[in-house]
């Protein structure tokens, strides 16, 4: 029997069975055109030549999964022949969900995923609980270290998420509204100010966050040196798409063979705003909220632990998430943490995983599934050291139909 991994985020759906090493990513939105009015559904937009000025209508507002009729849409659409090709009577289900997950929300999952899609059975906690996992099989060799931190800088906020002994510690969560769409943003409003009127195009600019960004470990000192402008070694060009040839758009120089098939080339130059833009992260009230950085989020919900597990925590922070890519996060937050942290505590480690971090809480859910083993009666049962195994975590759908939304909701919580 296949399981069925879905870690649903608010920008990217990182979708894909326990069998294959990696998720495929899917767009988490209903897409619309500004030229055409065309409606494109999750991936679909990838057909699409008509990429500038796209209207995104989102499912999850404010971090929370809210507009049903959008997700069900881009649900359809990734379980259908052409992408997944799930039938879903046949097959179980993971699901992640947000931290501190309403229960109405919680109720409208369980039973969108039983009594309409029919699903075998069902496990669904938060991405951060499957990151924690990842993190203890593939860094500590235990399915439940002792103490872990999780920094899960997502699309809509970042949510600092201690760990003790597999179990969130809920009274020490953190969350920091600034996440990859408010530096898109951010980035927008700058370039429109300065350069071209990028207001309408947040998916050129998402790409040019993505290649050209970075996390400065030296803001002042950085800023001095780009003040020779776009001659100094902090100064790029970026080649905006033509929609023929390029899609996304590339750093001058990078993709000389591209250059040459576009007749009309439009620059736009980046310097200070490479790193201006991700200081937001430690800065957010360079965006107007009045709210700490990350930094002080991870050491506040670190020193809200009992005493007796502040050092370990301070030495097993994971970073995860989309934005986690941006180069030179972890060293700057590692920096700006240990600044924070008692003189006499145990140095800070900040750990970046292996795998690409937005797929991080994809595989701490397919490191689940494969430590279970098959019992001789065809019960599922934990294999050796894992605590949290499908074994008395699923849900099959007979035994949701039996308890009822309540006590299905209650049952998962206990797993947090």
């Amino acid at each position: 029997m296949r399981t069925l991994i879905l870690d649903n985020g608010s920008h990217t759906i990182k979708a894909g069975y326990s069998d294959s090493d990696h998720p495929i990513l899917v767009p988490n939105t209903v897409t619309r055109t500004k030229r055409t009015k065309r409606v494109y559904v999750a991936d679909l937009i990838d057909k699409s030549s008509d990429l500038s000025g796209l209207y995104y209508r989102s499912p999850f507002d404010r971090g929370y999964l809210v507009h049903w009729d959008a997700e069900l849409a881009i649900w359809d659409r990734l379980l259908s022949n052409d992408v997944l090709g799930c039938q879903p009577s046949e097959t179980n289900l993971t699901l992640t969900e947000p931290i501190f997950n309403f229960a109405r929300v919680q109720q409208s999952m369980d039973e969108i995923v039983f009594e309409e899609y029919c699903f075998r059975s069902l496990i669904r906690a938060p991405a951060p609980k499957f990151s924690a996992l990842n993190a203890g099989y593939t860094i500590y060799g235990n399915a439940n270290p002792e103490c872990v931190v999780v920094v899960d800088v997502g699309h809509t906020c970042t949510y600092v998420v201690p760990y003790h002994q597999g179990r969130m510690l809920p009274q020490c969560v953190r969350r920091v509204d600034v996440g990859g769409r408010m530096l898109t943003s951010y980035l927008k409003e700058t370039v429109s100010f300065r350069y071209w009127d990028m207001m309408d195009e947040t998916y050129i600019i998402n790409a040019v966050k993505e290649k050209c960004c970075f996390v400065s470990q030296d803001f002042y000192r950085d800023l001095e040196i780009a003040r020779k402008g776009r001659q100094s070694i902090l100064g790029v060009d970026y080649v905006l798409p033509d929609f023929t040839n390029s899609k996304k758009g590339f750093i001058r120089g990078q993709e000389p063979q591209v250059e040459c098939l576009m007749s009309d080339i439009q620059i736009l130059p980046l310097c200070n705003e490479r790193f201006a833009v991700p200081e937001a992260l430690f800065h957010p009230m360079d965006v107007g909220l009045d709210q700490g950085g990350i930094h002080l989020a991870v050491a506040q919900a670190i020193m809200a632990c009992e005493e007796r597990l502040r050092s370990v925590m301070f030495g097993n922070i994971i970073l995860v998430g989309g934005s986690a890519q941006l180069p030179g996060l972890r060293e700057r937050l590692q920096t700006e943490v240990q600044a924070l942290a008692p003189a006499d505590g145990a140095a800070v480690v900040v750990t970046l995983p292996d795998d690409p971090p937005v797929e991080n809480a994809w595989l701490g859910a397919r490191a689940v599934d494969i430590h279970e083993s098959q019992d001789t009666d065809g019960t599922t049962v934990a294999a050796s050291g894992v605590v949290d195994s499908p074994a008395g975590w699923r849900i099959s759908r007979e035994a949701y139909h039996e308890n009822g939304p309540d006590r299905t909701i209650s049952h998962f919580n206990k797993f947090i």
